[in-house]
This record gives structure tokens, C-alpha cells and sequence, in this order.
């Protein structure tokens, strides 16, 4: 009977001893999970940031990669606009445009494109292209540019009137071109967006949501030898006959941060005009590029 109580009170003391080393240790054991957990959403966020850049870069080139038209010479009297949000162009006077960032305008040459002979003017083309009639579009050769306007179109054929009977004859390409706004501006949920308007007429189009801010500056060849000299800080209209490319800044978010809010910090980018940019990583993000042209 004593060797029964005796096990009894063994049992008894190496079960407190067990629930008093629990209770010493469930804690660190909690805050190890929880840290676990954290350091897992962390790293989490910061693949989402890498996709998220990747994503905006590819998707900025396609909008980019095209505002120089296919030709041997360049005419001088082609331009690209940059300017600030804050003075923003009549045709966006309807639209709240982000005063800290950038707009451009320019053309998006050959979004339809194709080679071809001019053997008529009038001439009947089987491109299968977006563009309607009164659009305008460029046929280019060696020799020289001449600009046309297609005058009809239908799912087989498009008609198009080149301005000068010189071109027949000749070969070259062919190709479209859609004149555009690109700016940031309130988006559909809310925050800014990256939008696209028709230099013209026609709806806005939201682009990219999440671009809170972005800066465009281009790298001009001012020798003409092929390669860039400078890369301009200033406002205003660029010869596409000097544009080599563009060098881009913007900031961006995560619309699904999984990051712990509360452990967002405040860091800074320079940007190459001299502006201070603060957001907050890692639900925030800053990258720049260089788009080719």
C-alpha cells in the first residue's frame, strides 16, 4: 500500500514538473511559431515584389517599345512629349492627373505593321489590323516617308491613300500609328493607376493598377553616332531623330500585401531629377528600368 502512494505521489510530482516546463516554455515555443510565420509572409511579400516589378517592366515596354516609327531617316518634325503633372495637356483636362508624376505623349508606330510594295495608290492591303477608316499610318522606304490614311477596311482587305504618287514602286513597311497620352490618374479601386487616352478621340483606358508615382526621362544621342550622350532631366518635347531610349522610375504597391503592416518602414529613392520619393517596404516598392528604342 505505501509503495502504491509512493508511485502515486512520483507520478504526481513528474506531472507538475512536466505542465511547470510547459508552462516555462510555451511561450518562446508561440513567439517561435509566430516569428516563423512572419519571417514566411516576409519573404512571401518580397517574391510578390519581385513578380509585381517584373510584371509592370514588361508590361511598360510593350507600351514603350514602339514610339519610334520603322525607317532609315527619322523626320525632324517627329516629337515625343514629357511634362509634369502639374500643367497636364487640354485633352486630359477632364481627368485628375497625379501632379507628383510624369505624362507622356507621343505615337505607338506599328502596333500593326507588315512589308509591303506599293504597286497602286490607292492601294489594297490583307492586313489583318485594329485600325478603321480616317486612320492615319506611314509607309517608309529607304528613300523617304510618306504618310496615308486608310480609306476603308474590312475583315478580308484595307484600302489606303498614301499623300504622294511617288511612293509606287517602292518597297517598305507599312504600319500603323495610334497617337496617345500615358499618365497616372485615380484608378477603378481607388488608388493610382496607369492610364491610356487617344491623342484624339476615344475612351481612356486603365492600364496597370498599383503605379503610385512615375517619372520618364529620355536618353538622347545628341551627335547622332548611334549612341546616348545624355540623359535629359528637363520638360518637354524630344526629336524622336535623338530618342535612343527611355529611363523610367516608379513606385509601386502590393493590392495583397502579406507582409504584417505594422512592420512597414519608411525608406527613401532618389530619383535622377533630384526628387526625394518616401514609401513603405515591403508593401511598397520602387524600380526603375531602360526602355529601348
Amino acid at each position: 500500500m505505501n509503495q502504491r502512494r509512493h508511485m502515486k505521489g512520483s507520478l504526481l510530482i513528474e506531472l507538475l514538473v512536466v505542465c511547470g516546463l510547459i508552462a516555462l516554455f510555451l511561450p518562446f515555443l508561440v513567439m517561435a511559431i509566430a516569428r516563423m510565420q512572419e519571417r514566411h509572409l516576409l519573404a512571401q511579400t518580397y517574391q510578390d515584389q519581385h513578380t509585381i516589378k517584373a510584371a509592370i517592366e514588361a508590361h511598360l515596354k510593350a507600351q514603350w517599345s514602339r514610339l519610334l516609327p520603322a525607317s532609315c531617316s527619322l523626320d525632324e518634325s517627329l516629337f515625343l512629349t514629357i511634362e509634369s503633372g502639374v500643367s497636364p495637356p487640354v485633352r486630359l483636362a477632364t481627368r485628375r492627373i497625379d501632379k507628383d508624376s510624369d505624362w507622356v505623349k507621343g505615337v505607338d508606330y506599328g502596333l500593326c505593321r507588315s512589308s509591303v510594295t506599293v504597286n497602286n495608290n490607292p492601294m489594297k492591303t490583307t492586313m489583318a489590323c485594329h485600325w478603321k477608316a480616317g486612320d492615319r499610318m506611314t509607309f517608309s522606304s529607304c528613300e523617304s516617308n510618306y504618310k496615308g490614311q486608310v480609306l476603308s477596311e474590312s475583315a478580308s482587305k484595307s484600302l489606303i491613300k498614301l499623300e504622294d504618287d511617288v511612293a509606287i514602286g517602292q518597297s517598305g513597311i507599312l504600319e500603323s500609328e495610334d497617337g496617345f497620352y500615358w499618365y497616372l490618374s485615380e484608378g477603378k479601386d481607388g488608388w493610382n493607376a496607369l492610364w491610356r487616352t487617344p491623342e484624339e478621340s476615344g475612351n481612356s483606358l486603365e492600364l496597370w493598377n498599383g503605379i503610385e508615382r512615375f517619372a520618364v526621362l529620355p536618353l538622347l544621342d545628341d551627335s547622332q553616332d548611334g549612341l546616348v550622350d545624355t540623359l535629359d532631366t528637363r520638360y518637354g518635347r524630344f526629336p524622336l531623330k535623338s530618342l535612343r531610349g527611355l529611363w523610367v522610375e516608379y513606385q509601386y504597391r502590393l493590392s495583397d500585401c502579406k507582409a504584417d503592416r505594422d512592420a512597414d518602414f519608411q525608406q527613401e529613392y532618389h530619383s535622377m531629377r533630384g526628387e526625394t520619393w518616401y514609401y513603405f517596404s515591403p508593401c511598397q516598392g520602387v524600380g526603375n528600368q531602360i526602355i529601348v528604342l
